[in-house]
C-alpha cells in the first residue's frame, strides 16, 4: 500500500519511532512521526497521543503499544486519526503533506521497528532566526539578552512568533535515558538512524553512537539520515560516515549568500559552500542531495539563486520547502504584500518541471504555499519588522545589509 491523497495510509507508523520530546533525560512523548510533536494541548504541554508512563518504556515497547497499534489500524481503514492532525491540516490547504513522502525505499524489507528518529540534545553551533531555544542551546544567548531587557521580552516574542520559549528551557540529556541505552545495545535491530537536534554532529554523544555502530560491525548494514546544518562535516566525520551502508542526510539550509548569513547566524555561506563540496567529493555512498528550507519572508525572494546553487553542488537534489512555525508569526510569507508574492511565484515557476519534463512536487508545494499566502493575505509590515528587529538587536545586525533589495525597499518604504 502507498500513501496517496485518496487514502489515509502513512508508512511511518509501520516502521518508525520518533523520540524528540525530553525533559532533562526523561522522555516525555514519542510518536511514529516527529510532526505529531507540533500538536500541543491547550495548556501548551506536549501531546503524548495517549501513551502514559512513556519514560519507563524501551523503543520496542513504545512501538508495540496498543495506542500505536490503533493508529496503524486507523490509517489502514480510512480513519483520520487525531494524532496526524498536522498532515490533515496541510492537505486541507492543498499541500502535499509529510505522510505523502513517507514511502522512502531504504533497500530492505520493513518488519516492525527498524527506523529511529531521535533528538539527543539541543547542542547546536548556530542561532537560526526561525528556531527556538528548545531546539538550539546557542539561542540561549539571545534568550538571556532578551531576559535582561525591560517588559518581559521573551514572553512577548513567544506570543508574536507562537514558537519562541518564554520559560527558560531545561537542557536535554537524552543520551542518559533508558531509550538511548537500548539503542546502544541493539545496533543490530535498528537499520536506519535519523537524528536531529540541535546539530547532531555538534553533539559528542551522537558521534559516540556512530562509533558504537562502527565498533559492533553493524554500521555496514545501517543507513544514517541526520538533519544537519552541514557546517561541521569535516574529514574526520566523513571518515566515520563512510563505514555506513548509506548516508541520506537532510541538510537544513535556509538561504543563499548574505540572506543565509543573516538567518543562520553566525554561519558563513562561503564556508558552507566549501564544506559541502568537500563532503560530496569524499563521501562514498550517497545518491540525492536532500535539502530542507524553512520558508519565510526573509528567504522567499532568493529561492531561484538557492536552487541553482544546490544543483551546482550535486546534480541530483531534492529540496523540501517547509512552513515556518508558528504559522502566524511576523516573518510568515503571508505578511508580505501580494505584489512581492506574485514576483516570487513568477521567479520559481521555471523550476516547476524537471529535466525529464515531470512536475517537481516539492516546487509544486512551494508554489501552493505562495498561492495560499496570496489568497489568505495578511500583509503586516509592522509585525514583520518587529520580529526582525528583536534579533537584529540581539546580534547587532541590520536587515538592510542582508535581505533582497525588493524586500528591503518594501520594509523601509
Amino acid at each position: 500500500m502507498k500513501p496517496e491523497k485518496n487514502n489515509t495510509y502513512c508508512k511511518y507508523p509501520f516502521r518508525e519511532l520518533a523520540m524528540k520530546e525530553w525533559q532533562g533525560s526523561t522522555l516525555q512523548a514519542a510518536w511514529p512521526c516527529c510532526m505529531m510533536g507540533n500538536i500541543r494541548n491547550q495548556d501548551g504541554s506536549v501531546n503524548n497521543i495517549g501513551i502514559n508512563n512513556i519514560k519507563d518504556l524501551t523503543p520496542d515497547e513504545i512501538f508495540n503499544h496498543p495506542r500505536i497499534n490503533d493508529l496503524r489500524n486507523n490509517l489502514l481503514t480510512g480513519v483520520k486519526d487525531d494524532a496526524c492532525k498536522v498532515c490533515w491540516d496541510q492537505e486541507s490547504r492543498g499541500l502535499n503533506s509529510f505522510r505523502l513522502f513517507s514511502d522512502d525505499d531504504y533497500g530492505y524489507e520493513d518488519t516492525g521497528l527498524s527506523v529511529v528518529d531521535i533528538t539527543a540534545s539541543t547542542a547546536c553551533n548556530l542561532r537560526c532566526r526561525m528556531c527556538t531555544p528548545m531546539s538550539s542551546n546557542s539561542l540561549m544567548i539571545d534568550w538571556d539578552f532578551f531576559e535582561k531587557m525591560e517588559g518581559e521580552m521573551n514572553f512577548q516574542i513567544s506570543q508574536e512568533t507562537k514558537f519562541w520559549a518564554h520559560i527558560k528551557p531545561e537542557p536535554i540529556r537524552a543520551t542518559d535515558s533508558i531509550q538511548c541505552n537500548w539503542l546502544m545495545e541493539n545496533t543490530d535491530k535498528i537499520k536506519v538512524i535519523k537524528a536531529s537536534g540541535g546539530e547532531p554532529f555538534y553533539d559528542k554523544k551522537v558521534v559516540k553512537l556512530i562509533d558504537r555502530y562502527i565498533e559492533t560491525g553493524n554500521a555496514k548494514n545501517t543507513i544514517l539520515t541526520f538533519h544537519t546544518n552541514g557546517t561541521l562535516i569535516n574529514d574526520e566525520i566523513i571518515e566515520k560516515l563512510n563505514h555506513f551502508k548509506k548516508n541520506v542526510h537532510n541538510f537544513s539550509i535556509d538561504g543563499f549568500g548574505k540572506t543565509y548569513d543573516y538567518i543562520r547566524y553566525p554561519a558563513n555561506f562561503e564556508e558552507l559552500d566549501l564544506t559541502l563540496r568537500n563532503y560530496f567529493s569524499k563521501i562514498k555512498s550517497v545518491d540525492f542531495f536532500r535539502v530542507a528550507l524553512v520558508l519565510t519572508s526573509l528567504n522567499l525572494l532568493v529561492i531561484p539563486e538557492y536552487i541553482k546553487w544546490i544543483r551546482s553542488i550535486w546534480n541530483k537534489s531534492s529540496i523540501t520547502f517547509s512552513e515556518a512555525y508558528g504559522l502566524d508569526r511576523g516573518t510568515s510569507i503571508k505578511r508580505l504584500p501580494i505584489s512581492i508574492l506574485s514576483v516570487a511565484k513568477e521567479n520559481v515557476l521555471p523550476f516547476l518541471y524537471n529535466e525529464r519534463g515531470d512536475v517537481d512536487h516539492k516546487i509544486q508545494n512551494l508554489i501552493q504555499q505562495i498561492d495560499n499566502a496570496i489568497s489568505d493575505n495578511q500583509e503586516n509590515k509592522e509585525l514583520m519588522l518587529k520580529e526582525i528587529g528583536y534579533f537584529d538587536l540581539s546580534r547587532n545586525q541590520n536587515f538592510k545589509d542582508y535581505l533582497h533589495p525588493l524586500l528591503v525597499d518594501w520594509l523601509t518604504s
